[in-house]
């Protein structure tokens, strides 16, 4: 059963305001962090957590229950999500390169709270130097503890080729965290 099965009732009872609030309670946090992490762009990521809200109130009387309300609402995220860096690709390709202004901070949110700053900078370094499906697997997975069936809706991708990803890309992740370290984890 469908953990938001009360917001699916709330659209049924024409209540799109509730419903909304729902989601948003529920899921917004965890939405947001995914465009944060995804696009490590803070600025940007407001600018598509509130994409992926207003697509969701547009569509929510046509979700048909095919997946759960969290795995439909994470399918928008990362669509959004990969508007959002391709929009981004384009406009920093009209942008001088010396404009280091334009681009966005590499570094880590300060809220973000791992004990070690240098292994918490080589993660994300790693992450980025990934290919963008490889990194959207990882955080749907790690960080949204989403089951490779969920991430299979998210993605339109099979469960097994996605299990694969992940599974390839750890010991690479590892060993890249390793070499910015300078040693073992």
């Amino acid at each position: 059963m469908d953990p938001d099965s009360d917001v699916v009732a709330l659209v049924a009872n024409g209540d799109m305001t509730g419903a909304l609030r729902r989601l948003m309670q529920r899921h917004g946090t965890a939405v947001y962090r995914y465009c944060r992490e995804a696009l490590r762009d803070a600025t940007l990521a407001d600018d598509v957590h509130q994409q992926v809200f207003v697509e969701a109130h547009r569509d929510l009387r046509k979700f048909n229950g095919r997946s759960t309300v969290r795995t439909w609402l994470f399918a928008i995220a990362r669509h959004r999500v990969l508007d959002a860096a391709k929009a981004r690709r384009r406009a920093q390709a009209h942008v001088d390169t010396g404009d280091a202004a334009a681009a966005p901070d590499p570094r880590p949110l300060p809220s973000d709270a791992i004990d070690d700053a240098r292994l918490r900078d080589a993660l994300f370094a790693c992450l980025e130097a990934l290919h963008e499906q490889v990194r959207t697997a990882l955080l749907l997975r790690f960080q949204q503890g989403f089951t490779f069936e969920e991430m299979a809706v998210v993605c339109r991708e099979r469960p097994g080729t996605l299990q694969a990803r992940v599974t390839r890309a750890l010991p690479i992740v590892r060993a890249c965290i390793e070499n910015r370290i300078g040693g073992p984890l």
